[in-house]
């Protein structure tokens, strides 16, 4: 209990609590620095400083905590503010809790000055050993110009010179021979495994399977990058030949079943080398980690970032949390993360998220950057090791995380900030001081339509520069492969290729400059250059034998007689199952061709014209 009147020791429980009536008091001195608790609506504020403080001291009566004055039992604390109009306080009857009495105001009195002129912040000494560290800013301070200066050499750092080079040199510098080989060598790997374990139905697919060679999946992936750029609801609509939505080029490349054969076939890794869950060296990531150890490591190689960095999360379809590293100005991929769960490491103390920060961000410490992330990785711990290795960083954060102050102050290198407009955003930064800028925001409270706050510039920068994930996540969003996959491992295949490609857009637009194409005009000329030289025959084996150019399909030469079927057989003609209700069964067979046929008229569409799907006279 605290019923006594003697100063005591601080605790969490101390704290003031919030409650409706001082958030209304909060509001009526928005613009204004209040030495208030952390997680309370108070905290927050649009005013000229973000920068609180905690000072404690006075006494405190039963049932209620203090911060500066004594307090009856019910009773409220009072929150003291000097401005340029004078002193605001809460000590008015409305803030009063019933059956309680308020004390005097005993304890010692933050203030903020915010008259005119630039802001700063005017507190007392507090015990650094009762905050761990944590003091209180007086004035307002410059940027800290502890980090080391940036010198590093900026963007593409091969020896080939692709200046004037066509996209696909620029996606080669991900993409090469040695990833094609892969692809194309376990494929058909995984494809003898199969069949030789399996027992296929009689009239399964994969009977017609034959291997594939580099050229015919370099068309395949052309295929896959046309689907981001034509976007429709299933797979089997790019061969329907419904009129209106029909798309020939892809027949022309690749028959249906052969690119869903390719589908359930594409692999990257041999089976046999999988260790079982739960012994030694099991990878969760074995179905694409010869892919990620091959690719990810070369857009760092390959490119060399500016100053500024951000971190953030990517979502893809799949039981994880994708982690990016960017390059802010461009949206470049550097590193690139899948966390699948929690793992072992030597330190206890490291969070997963800690250790997520300090694999990806390994190469680029000591180098002078600054990294933006948000409160999912953002956190003391972290700030302070990047600190201690000339690197600098800016992000939000949670309030209860480990490390955090009950107040804003600042820890060293460390400065702790919360800033209010619409919503509360709470920062760790080490690379800003407590100054602020001017900003016009837009508001329906004033005839003008804009009102003028002072946001803190640590706030500011954050907003700028962490566009960089989202900038990266739109891009890759916009012509990725539209179709979901029952296989994991495909989907992440699927994003590591969309970020080769928007790399490689973001490479060549730096190296020709005066040659610039939209990320769509640079697909297209990749589809183009993938399908160079391949053929639909190539290295076709078994199935059935294709028509010469001329050859009249026998279905249009001889005499065929319809046949009653017990068996109901989906017609041929106007049966479509890409369609609601769009199924139709017949009562007939063709004797000869021995498919469903209706009566009328797709007997006769059957039997006298070429391109049947095509016309719309079957349209019933």
């Amino acid at each position: 209990m605290a019923d006594s009147d003697s100063e005591e020791e601080y605790s969490p429980s101390d704290e003031v609590q919030s409650s409706s009536d001082t958030e209304n008091e909060a509001a009526s001195v928005r613009n204004s620095t209040a030495s208030v608790r952390l997680d309370s609506p108070q905290a927050a504020h649009t005013g000229a400083d973000a920068l609180l403080h905690r000072v404690r001291g006075g006494k405190r009566g039963r049932g209620g905590c203090s911060r500066g004055g004594r307090r009856g039992r019910g009773g409220c604390s009072r929150v003291d503010q000097n401005t340029a109009n004078g002193e605001v306080g809460s000590g008015d009857a409305k803030n009063r809790r019933n059956g309680g009495r308020r004390g005097r105001s005993r304890g010692r009195k933050c203030t903020a000055n915010t008259g005119g002129g630039r802001s700063g912040i005017h507190c007392p000494t507090v015990n650094d050993d009762d905050n761990d560290g944590w003091v209180c800013l007086r004035d307002e301070e410059e940027h800290h110009k502890w980090i080391r200066h940036f010198d590093e050499p900026v963007g593409y750092r091969e020896d080939r010179n692709l200046t004037n080079s066509e996209p696909i040199g620029f996606l080669s510098l991900f993409l090469d021979a040695e990833f094609w080989s892969l692809i194309t060598n376990e494929t058909n790997r995984y494809a003898h495994q199969f069949l030789e374990r399996e027992e296929l139905k009689p009239n399964s697919r994969f009977h017609d399977w034959y291997d594939v060679t580099v050229p015919e999946m370099k068309a395949f992936m052309a295929l896959h990058l046309c689907m981001g750029l034509v976007e429709k609801s299933e797979i089997e609509d790019y061969w329907d030949g419904f009129w209106p939505t029909y798309t020939p080029g892809f027949g022309k490349v690749m028959s249906r079943n052969r690119f869903e054969v390719f589908l359930s076939f594409i692999h990257f890794v041999n089976n046999d080398e999988r260790v079982e869950r739960g012994l030694p060296g099991h990878d969760r990531l074995f179905k694409v980690r010869p892919i990620i150890n091959m690719i990810i490591p070369r857009f760092s190689a390959i490119y060399g970032p500016h100053k500024e960095l951000s971190l953030d999360e990517m979502i893809i379809a799949f039981k994880g949390r994708s982690t990016l590293k960017l390059e802010v100005s461009s949206g470049y991929v550097l590193q690139w993360s899948m966390y699948t769960g929690q793992n072992t490491h030597d330190d206890e103390n490291i969070g997963a998220t800690h250790l997520i920060v300090r694999q990806l961000l390994a190469p680029y410490t000591g180098k002078g950057h600054e990294v933006y992330m948000d409160s999912y990785y953002t956190s003391p711990a972290i700030s302070r090791e990047l600190a201690n290795n000339d690197t600098g960083m800016c992000g939000t954060v949670n309030c209860n995380r480990r490390g955090m102050p009950r107040v804003f102050m600042r820890h060293d290198k460390l400065l702790a900030c919360a800033f209010h407009d619409t919503n509360r955003l709470t920062l760790l930064s080490t690379i800003h001081g407590n100054l602020c800028t001017k900003k016009r925001i837009r508001t329906k409270e004033n005839v003008t339509g804009f009102r003028e706050i002072e946001k803190p510039v640590c706030v500011d920068s954050y907003n700028t520069f962490m566009g960089g994930v989202d900038t990266a996540d739109q891009r890759m969003k916009t012509y990725l492969f539209p179709h979901r996959s029952r296989k994991w491992y495909s989907r992440i295949f699927n994003a590591v290729v969309s970020i080769s490609v928007v790399n490689a857009h973001i490479i060549y637009t730096r190296c020709n400059p005066g040659q610039q194409k939209t990320l769509k005009v640079f697909i297209q000329s990749i589809i183009t250059s993938l399908l160079e030289g391949y053929s639909k025959k190539e290295g076709k084996k078994g199935g059935r034998p294709s028509m010469q150019q001329g050859e009249v399909p026998q279905r249009l030469t001889e005499r065929h007689w319809l046949r009653n079927t017990d068996d109901r057989l989906d017609c041929i003609v106007c049966s479509d199952h890409t369609h609601p209700k769009g199924r139709r069964q017949a009562q007939f067979r063709c004797s000869q061709c021995g498919v469903g046929l209706c009566a009328v008229p797709c007997n006769e569409i059957y039997h006298t014209l070429k391109h049947y799907k095509e016309d719309d006279v079957w349209l019933h």
